[in-house]
């Protein structure tokens, strides 16, 4: 449940223009960060665990947040904490547990699918702000040449012919608006959440490196002693013996954390698992149902276009 994605949870400052494609540019960059942080905080409040940690009810509820201090030797520790668990670890498992790795490579192909649907929604965007434009700027062109038209009903066909482009624009706006808020950035929110969940794997291994190293080192300490005990070096087996406790409660202490982050990340992924199928089924009903009352929307407007045409003379 960690990670806003970077594309629209990150500080970066952004610059705009004062051209019109410019605004047009922060007005969905803004309507993106907006739709993207909602969605994050209502991910937060409806994790079992995170929705209970005060420190976030209280960041909800106070009205003028403080402001972070970027030198704050909280904000170093976790953002190197952050930078630990995106590393990619080089150790692997000799897992006795088959779930894990038959789970990490349905994870990666659902991060494959997932890009594969977001760069297909983003050239429908595209294509629908485009066909915006040119329906916008056809219907203007229409206006203006109706105003030069001096047969009358041809005149009323063409303004009629204007109105029609002018809210055909509006409807492909509101398709694009769902192409991309409705169903694109619920794509992009899981491609976010699966690289969490891949951060957690790699975290997973990189625990269990520190416990097999833990363990290596515990059995260097032990031949160590057998060798200072064999040579009669009091001093030294006493020092072996400190050093053999340490060791041996760090291994403990590693194994038990290898437990709880296996038996965490299986209860997080049963939680996505189960959030996943609900969250894209509600989004494509949501998506598919905004689509067809788009298209009743064209239809109908088209319909109140028929009658003007006909009577052209």
């Amino acid at each position: 449940s960690s990670g806003i994605n970077a594309e629209y949870g990150g500080t970066a400052k952004v610059r705009f223009g004062g051209n019109n494609e410019n605004i047009q540019d922060q007005s969905l960059f803004i309507k993106r960060r907006k739709a993207a942080l909602e969605r994050y905080l209502n991910r937060l409040m409806a994790h079992h665990l995170i929705s209970k940690d005060e420190t976030l009810r209280r960041f909800l509820q106070e009205e003028d947040a403080p402001r972070p201090n970027p030198n704050a030797s909280g904000i170093k520790g976790f953002m190197k904490n952050m930078e630990t668990m995106v590393t990619k670890a080089t150790a692997r498992i000799n897992e006795v547990d088959e779930w894990y790795e038959d789970k990490q490579g349905h994870i990666l192909e659902m991060e494959e699918t997932l890009k594969k649907i977001l760069a297909v929604v983003d050239n429908i965007v595209a294509d629908r702000r485009d066909l915006v434009a040119k329906s916008a700027a056809f219907g203007a062109s229409c206006l203006h040449l109706g105003e030069g038209e001096d047969n009358a009903s041809l005149r009323r066909a063409i303004t009629k012919l204007s109105e029609l482009e002018n809210n055909l624009s509006t409807v492909h706006s509101e398709m694009a608006d769902s192409d991309l808020f409705v169903f694109g950035e619920t794509v992009k929110d899981y491609i976010s959440i699966i690289q969490a969940a891949k951060a957690a794997f790699d975290e997973r291994v990189k625990t269990f490196s520190v416990w097999e190293s833990s363990q290596s080192t515990l059995a260097k300490k032990r031949e160590a002693k057998n060798k200072a005990t064999l040579q009669g070096k009091a001093d030294r087996v006493a020092q072996c013996d400190e050093d053999i406790r340490f060791w041996e409660g760090k291994v403990e202490k590693c194994q038990e954390d290898f437990e709880v982050i296996s038996k965490n990340l299986k209860e997080e992924i049963r939680i996505f698992e189960e959030i996943w199928v609900r969250d894209i089924k509600e989004s494509a009903i949501s998506y598919f149902q905004k689509l067809i009352d788009c298209e009743n929307q064209i239809v109908g407007h088209w319909k109140e276009f028929l009658p003007e045409a006909k009577i052209i003379n």
